[in-house]
């Protein structure tokens, strides 16, 4: 983020902070009050430090001349005072730098910046860490101003020393390699500032934690946008974790977020997709997907939380007589023929199904369709609907014990994101930047990234969701194209397990 958007769309306050930590600790981190700062160079000399806290007030406050003038007086000051450090004239000279830059001064703006910027090489070294912050904003601005290239000189600076100091895995290295890459991109060398994104990205990702998730988002997006913008666009290929984004709704995943709640069944939906829109009895897409969302409970018991075992229990069978007396009263008024007579025995089946009963479920279904298949022709909903959960639930009955093990054992195979990590707006971004180096080609990259998006998906839409089984199936994809076979084959079958894990939930939003 340039500085000029940061001035123009944060308070005075946090930008006080921000410059703060910039011009007198050499760290780019708002999380450092600048009162913090202040209570340092109080005990040096009260005669500058009051005009600039009053400066600081008059920022606040939007006067932005008397601002000026303020810090004026406190660099005139603290130029006088023999107790005052190089950190204390510098802060000065940014503090007024910044009142001039909020007036769109540019040009007196630059020379106050470089001389900080002197003052404080001069003090402490060319290669201190305390010198990183001047090279930073001095970046900063040459970038606000679309001059690219001075911008590219001065992060450069800042990358090499934070390299020396910091190492490779630190934050702030990660912030200005972001920042480097930003302008080198805007220079006009994508491919130069790609590698630079990627570095960045990993510098970030192995933070134990990170201050927030915005600092990632902006680094996500701006690294979307290179690979968009980039003239090697790569194959055009199909993801399944976008397709599933067409298919759920934000709102429901994110009251999901908290557990494996998100219950959509991708060979069910592929099997009857084309039939099931035709028919007059189906429901619309997004009332579909939106029981497929709904946990289990409340799909048997609408709005009614359920979290008593022997309640459910009650509930169920009051349900199942409740399907028994309606299927009883179809068959004496209807005929035992009757399409609604299949309907309720769907429904009743639904309910076993819920509770994983499937030999119970399996022969009532198989009524349904029989009669479905005399009513209606082999291409209606109703009968390739019934067809397709009476097929999974072969696969479900069929499949080897310890293939149903197999469920969450993936996320111990995924490397270990922070906090601010295990959001959804992070696994989005994460998904498609992985698709894109994917698409193009990059096929390490594309792996590496898709074990950070699978990590991302599975923590904030669930471990069980069918956003995390389609992050799965994309990994697995790059995976193989790496010739990582056997880990494929591993997430592969992972993706199959969650998938027939969820078949009752899934099955049952089909039938009444």
């Amino acid at each position: 983020m340039c500085a000029k958007y940061l001035c123009k769309t944060l308070s005075p306050n946090v930008l006080k902070k921000i410059l703060a930590s910039i011009f007198v600790l050499g760290v780019f981190s708002s999380s450092i009050a600048s009162d913090q700062v202040f209570a340092r160079v109080v005990s040096k000399n009260a005669d500058w430090r009051t005009p600039l806290v009053e400066g600081e007030h008059k920022l606040q406050s939007k006067e932005l001349s008397a601002a000026e003038s303020a810090f004026r007086q406190a660099l005139a000051n603290v130029k006088n005072d023999s107790k005052s450090t190089p950190e204390d004239l510098a802060l000065c000279m940014q503090s007024l730098a910044y009142a001039l830059y909020m007036q769109d001064n540019f040009e007196d703006v630059l020379p106050l910046q470089k001389k900080a910027l002197k003052v404080m090489e001069k003090a402490y070294g060319k290669e201190s860490g305390k010198v990183v912050g001047p090279f930073i904003l001095l970046g900063a601005l040459f970038e606000d101003e679309g001059e690219y290239k001075n911008a590219v000189k001065y992060y450069q600076k800042a990358v090499n020393i934070t390299l020396k100091v910091d190492g490779q895995n630190s934050l702030t290295y990660g912030d200005y390699l972001h920042r480097l890459g930003r302008a080198t991109f805007k220079n006009g060398y994508p491919i130069a500032a790609e590698n630079l994104y990627y570095e960045a990205l990993q510098a970030v990702m192995k933070q134990s934690a990170l201050p927030s998730g915005d600092l990632l988002e902006q680094h996500l997006s701006d690294y979307i946008d290179l690979l968009s913008k980039s003239e090697n666009r790569g194959k055009i290929l199909s993801s399944y974790f976008q397709k599933e984004l067409l298919k759920d709704r934000t709102s429901s995943i994110e009251r999901l977020a908290s557990s494996s709640g998100s219950r959509w069944n991708k060979e069910v939906s592929v099997r009857i997709a084309n039939g099931a829109s035709s028919s007059s009895s189906s429901s619309s897409s997004s009332e579909t997907v939106g029981r497929a969302l709904t946990p289990v409970n409340s799909t048997i018991v609408p709005d009614r939380p359920i979290n008593d075992f022997v309640a459910l229990e009650s509930v169920n069978k009051q349900r199942v007589a409740f399907y028994e007396r309606l299927i009883a009263t179809d068959i004496d008024s209807l005929g035992a023929e009757h399409p609604s007579v299949a309907r309720d025995l769907g429904g009743l089946a639904s309910i076993y199904l819920a509770q994983r009963k499937f030999e119970e479920a399996k022969p009532l279904l198989s009524k349904a369709l029989a009669i479905y298949e005399k009513v209606y022709s082999e291409d209606a909903a109703p009968v390739k609907r019934t067809r397709a959960i009476l097929q999974l639930i072969s696969e479900e009955t069929s499949q080897p014990v310890q293939a149903k093990n197999l469920d969450l054992t993936y996320i111990s195979n995924l490397p270990p994101i922070s906090q601010s990590v295990k959001k959804l707006e992070i696994a989005y971004r994460l998904n498609d930047l992985a698709f894109a180096n994917y698409c193009q080609g990059k096929i390490d990259r594309a792996e590496k990234i898709y074990s950070w998006a699978v990590a991302s998906t599975a923590s904030s839409a669930g471990e069980a969701s069918m956003l995390a089984v389609a992050s799965l199936i994309d990994y697995s994809r790059a995976l193989r194209s790496g010739r990582h076979q056997q880990e494929a084959d591993f997430m592969d079958d992972t993706a199959q397990a969650l998938l027939r894990r969820n078949i009752a939930a899934d099955a049952s939003r089909f039938n009444p």
